[in-house]
C-alpha cells in the first residue's frame, strides 16, 4: 500500500490509502510514535518523548505529507513537531492487539514423505555469506536442518552455533561435550536408553528455542533418532478433535527437574496459542510431566486429549527416522518438533546446546 492522501479529523489524522482504505491514527499515538531524532533515538531505537509524565498540548497546528521523505510530519501548539514514516503507517495500518509470533503451519508435515525440499544443506555453505539464511529458511519451514561434511568437533560445532547467536547457559552449561557412559547423568539423554518423542524445557519459563546436536564419535548399534512435527500433531487435533484442542491449549501442564540442589517447575499448555488462535508453541514431555489434579471429570478429560496427542507423537508413520552420524549437525525448532532416540549399546559421545527462541526470531526479521 501506499499513502494517497491525508485528512485531520477531530479525534486523529485518516490516511487514505491507494488500495480505497483508510486509517486514522489518534493524535496522541501519533506525537507518542514520533521518530523524529528528539523523540527517538536514532541508534538504540529506544522512545525518548515522554507523553504521559508532563501535560502536552496536543493541539495541531498543521499536518503534512512530504512524498519525498516517506514521513508524515504534525506541528504541535506547543511548537514541537513530530514525524512519523509512511513504513511505520503502513506496518500499523490494521488495528489489533499485539500477539506472539505463530509458527509456519503451512508446511507442516504428517510423515517424512510430506517434507518437501528437504532440509540439508553443507557445512561449507553455511559458512557462506549466504547459508545462515537458507539454514534460517529450513527450520522456519519445516522446523529442523541437518548440516553435513561438518568437522566432527566440538570446535566446528561451537562455530557453526556462534555464527547464529550466543549459546544459551541452561543448568547443563552452555555448550557442552557428554557421552552416554555417565557415572551419574542428570538426564536420561546422557543414558543409553531410550527416550519417547518430547520438547525440553518443559520445566523452565522460557523453554530453549533451538537444540543443535552433533555426534562426535559413535562405535553402538541402535541409537537412532526420531523428529515428529508437534504442529502437524496439534493441527490435526484441532480438525478432529476440536474439544481435546480446547483442553490441551487451556490447561496448564506442570513440568519439573528435581537433582540435589535444583528444584525447577514450570507450567503451561500443550499447545500454546496466540490472540488469533494461531499456534505459538508446542510444549510436550511426559518424563518431565509433574503431579497436578483437577476435578474428576475435567482430569478424566485431560487425560483422553493428552492420550490422544501422546499416541500421535508415538506413531512411528509420523517420525523421520534417521541415524545421526559425525560430521552431521542437527539442529531444530524445540518450540514446533519433537525429538526422541531409540536405545543403543556401545559409546557415543555427542555435543551441542541451545539458542534462545528471541535470538531465532531477530535472525529471521533482519535476514
Amino acid at each position: 500500500m501506499s499513502i494517497q492522501s491525508i485528512k485531520p479529523e477531530n479525534d486523529g489524522l485518516n490516511i487514505f490509502w491507494n488500495d480505497g482504505s483508510s486509517s486514522c491514527f489518534p493524535w496522541l499515538w501519533l506525537r507518542d510514535h514520533s521518530e523524529s531524532e528528539n523523540d527517538l533515538h536514532p541508534d538504540s531505537k529506544q522512545r525518548q518523548i515522554d507523553v504521559f509524565s508532563q501535560t502536552l498540548d496536543n493541539s495541531v497546528v498543521d499536518a503534512i505529507l512530504d512524498q519525498n521523505t516517506k514521513n508524515i510530519l504534525v506541528h504541535w501548539s506547543d511548537k514541537s513537531n513530530s514525524c512519523v514514516s509512511f513504513e511505520l503507517l503502513e506496518a500499523l495500518a490494521s488495528t489489533g492487539r499485539p500477539s506472539a509470533q505463530a509458527l509456519a503451519n503451512d508446511s507442516c508435515w504428517d510423515s517424512a514423505n510430506e517434507i518437501k525440499d528437504f532440509p540439508k544443506m553443507s557445512f561449507d555453505y553455511f559458512m557462506s555469506d549466504d547459508g545462515l539464511k537458507q539454514w534460517l529458511g529450513n527450520i522456519q519451514k519445516n522446523g529442523f536442518v541437518l548440516v553435513s561434511g561438518a568437522p566432527a568437533t566440538a570446535d566446528a560445532t561451537k562455530e557453526l552455533m556462534e555464527k547464529v547467536a550466543y549459546i544459551r547457559n541452561s543448568i547443563f552449561g552452555g555448550f557442552s561435550v557428554w557421552d552416554n557412559k555417565l557415572t551419574n547423568p542428570d538426564d536420561t539423554a546422557f543414558t543409553s536408553l531410550a527416550i519417547e518423542p518430547h520438547t525440553d524445557g518443559t520445566y523452565v519459563h522460557d523453554a530453549p528455542g533451538l537444540q543443535t546436536l552433533h555426534c562426535l564419535k559413535k562405535d553402538s548399534v541402535g541409537g537412532e533418532n526420531q523428529l515428529v512435527d508437534g504442529l502437524a500433531i496439534a493441527e490435526k487435533i484441532r480438525a478432529e478433535y476440536p474439544d481435546y484442542f480446547e483442553i490441551l491449549s487451556k490447561i496448564n501442564i506442570p513440568g519439573r527437574y528435581i537433582k540435589t540442589e535444583t528444584y525447577l517447575e514450570a507450567k503451561r499448555p500443550l499447545i500454546r496459542l496466540n490472540d488469533q488462535q494461531e499456534v505459538v508453541q508446542v510444549s510436550f514431555n511426559n518424563h518431565d510431566r509433574a503431579p497436578f489434579r483437577l476435578d474428576n471429570d475435567s482430569m478424566n478429560q485431560f487425560y483422553e486429549a493428552y492420550k490422544v496427542f501422546h499416541n500421535l507423537a508415538n506413531d512411528k508413520s509420523r517420525q523421520f527416522e534417521f541415524m545421526l552420524e559425525p560430521g552431521t549437525v542437527l539442529t531444530f525448532d524445540n518450540w514446533r518438533v519433537l525429538h526422541a532416540r531409540a536405545s543403543l549399546t556401545g559409546y557415543r559421545q555427542l555435543c551441542g546446546g541451545y539458542h534462545n527462541r528471541e535470538d531465532f526470531e531477530s535472525r529471521l526479521r533482519l535476514i
